[in-house]
């Protein structure tokens, strides 16, 4: 199969598009469909253990995302597929007019999907704008997060971007689930005093509300954070992380990941992310 890649073009704003479909074929996911145009990289399945579940990586070799780039992500499972998408690492948001991010997810019947990408930091003088819709069917499972770092913390640079606003919706049968969004500006302290802001949610076909009460617990003996879990509704549990530093929110991203992945008796001990 052959991968499109559209040519770069010559003015820094860039309208970047990535299509991936994945589709159940004897006992594994495969990639069926995929496309990219600058600024993402190949699109490519790896397989990291015997279950035949694939992890696909959204890389941007540019560095990051330019002030005024329009980004557009679509992900299709067909049913009974599994996939788990990552990001090659944390995003950037650059100096310069709005930038903006659309993400589409469509999860079929009994299909599963991980979304779980890097954290975004956002460069002074930076405005960024990104979305997350979730279409599932009623049988389907997700897991997903999303995290901020309030700006470039290790040159000091605390809330010095212009604007970020952030918003996930998760519908089922185009029924809202969740809708979860935020705008804040350079103006003042938004995250306490902590450095890293994330939230997570899983969603399936079963009673949640005891995973959220061992997630729960389990922040609780963790140092340097605050974070809590959730059921707000049947078949949902929400998580939402304060971290001081970055080793603390990927060893909540993690555990929320690991417990949820038990809990779904999905395939064991994941590979961490960081």
């Amino acid at each position: 199969m052959r991968l499109e890649v559209a040519p770069m073009m010559a003015s820094q704003k860039q309208r970047g598009r990535l299509r991936v479909a994945f589709e159940r074929r004897g006992g594994r996911t495969v990639l069926a469909r995929k496309f990219a145009s600058a600024p993402f990289g190949a699109v490519r399945a790896h397989y990291p253990d015997e279950f035949g579940m694939p992890e696909v990586q959204i890389t941007n070799p540019s560095g990051g995302i330019l002030g005024g780039d329009d980004l557009d992500v679509e992900v299709e499972l067909a049913a009974t597929s599994r996939a788990t998408v990552l990001t090659q690492a944390a995003n950037k948001a650059y100096r310069g007019e709005e930038s903006v991010q659309r993400a589409e997810f469509r999860v079929e019947e009994d299909a599963v999907l991980e979304y779980l990408p890097h954290h975004l930091i956002p460069h002074p003088k930076s405005s960024y704008r990104q979305s997350n819709q979730f279409h599932l069917d009623p049988t389907a499972t997700l897991i997903t997060w999303d995290a901020y770092a309030a700006g470039r913390i290790a040159r000091s640079e605390r809330f010095s971007f212009d604007a970020l606003h952030a918003e996930t919706t998760i519908l089922r049968e185009g029924i809202p689930e969740a809708i979860d969004a935020f705008h804040i500006t350079h103006d003042g302290e938004h995250f306490g005093g902590y450095s890293y802001l994330a939230s997570a949610y899983i969603v399936a076909p079963r009673d949640l509300a005891p995973l959220a009460e061992i997630l729960h617990e389990a922040f609780e003996a963790v140092p340097g954070v605050r974070a809590s879990a959730s059921s707000p509704g049947p078949g949902l549990c929400a998580v939402r992380i304060l971290a001081g530093n970055v080793n603390g929110l990927y060893k909540l991203l993690n555990l929320t990941r690991e417990s949820a992945r038990s809990f779904l008796d999905m395939s064991p001990d994941p590979r961490p992310i960081s």
